[in-house]
């Protein structure tokens, strides 16, 4: 799924501008690494795009200096736990901490979690709910299918 690369490359871009004290990636940097990793010029465009953009009207606040731990960290209950890998879990903190979501598209990427059926959301699959509420397509619940080609429309909390 192109979302879900788009967002490795969102990814990566914040761990380089991390290793680089809050530099700016520029493209000449790490456009080849990317394309040495498999992602295409389309992909790379799109993410590094999608990167200036948000972070255009708030570079001081996000480039500054990272803080090497978090003020305050919501805390997963239980059941989110056990719903989430552990890999999930680090990339949905992650991704609050780097300040790529917010708090609100925290609890939205939650939200969606309920809406699947029991059974513990992998990488890939935290991937593909947190890029949808990243990218504005998060109203696609049909999209959720992707988790269990069994799920049928009944199976969705209303």
């Amino acid at each position: 799924m192109i979302r879900n690369r788009i967002l490795e490359i969102v990814i990566f871009l914040i761990d380089y501008a991390h290793r680089q004290a809050g530099r700016l990636p520029d493209t000449g940097d790490v456009w080849e690494a990317l394309e040495a990793q498999g992602y295409s010029d389309d992909e790379i465009t799109s993410a590094y795009t999608w990167f200036l953009r948000r972070y255009e009207t708030r570079p001081r606040r996000y480039f500054s200096v990272f803080p090497k731990s978090a003020s305050a960290r919501r805390v997963l209950t239980p059941p989110e736990r056990a719903q989430l890998s552990t890999e999930a879990q680090g990339l949905l903190f992650k991704l609050q901490q780097a300040q790529v979501i917010d708090q609100e598209q925290f609890e939205a990427v939650l939200d969606r979690l309920s809406l699947l059926r029991s059974g513990s959301v992998g990488l890939d699959q935290a991937k593909f709910l947190i890029s949808s509420v990243i990218f504005g397509e998060a109203d696609e619940v049909d999209a959720l299918t992707v988790f269990d080609a069994d799920i049928t429309q009944s199976d969705f909390v209303n």
